[in-house]
């Protein structure tokens, strides 16, 4: 199954039903986050999606290079986003929240810079926006200095570091 849900329609507009069904597909995955792909095609130059992240999915740290943007905006729950220097310093924590948080609820980066969001609620569901067309393979660099997403200890050990844990 994959962990996503694709937008076909030229116009749309969801209400509260889709943040269960994403709930529901990201507990059916081994890393426990789905999306909603808005935007129609990867080609498209603008990316938008719709993101369920469970506590304690990790997600790479990564940098998205070649002047690409990327935004969130907190519809439910609450996340950190880890902001590093290129050699893996923690420069920055965002603490974002939906608006009855009084966390910040948006998040934009206009430079390339190595992050990593992590749900510090149950559940936290964000708006990404990502500057397209979107390559994995070009637009999604990871961070040689941190564990990959299945080395559970390593990675343990990771958000224990930056203070996650």
């Amino acid at each position: 199954m994959k962990p996503y849900i694709q937008n076909r329609k030229d116009l749309v507009a969801y209400q509260k039903d889709i943040i269960v069904k994403l709930k529901k597909l990201a507990q059916s995955t081994n890393n426990n986050r789905a999306r909603i792909k808005i935007h129609k095609s990867e080609r498209d130059k603008t990316n938008e999606m719709i993101i369920a992240l469970k506590k304690n999915s990790y997600i790479r740290p990564h940098i998205h290079p070649n002047s690409k943007t990327e935004s969130y905006h907190i519809i439910k729950g609450k996340m950190n986003v880890y902001v590093f220097s290129k050699k893996g310093k923690k420069i920055k924590v965002i603490k974002m929240g939906h608006l009855g948080t009084n966390l910040n609820f948006f998040y934009r980066a206009n430079k390339s810079y190595y992050h990593l969001p992590m749900a510090v609620t149950e559940w936290c569901i964000y708006h990404e926006v990502y500057s397209g067309p979107f390559k994995k393979v070009k637009d999604v660099k990871y961070a040689k200095w941190s564990p990959l997403e299945f080395e559970k200890k390593s990675v343990n050990k990771f958000l224990s570091k930056i203070g996650h844990r």
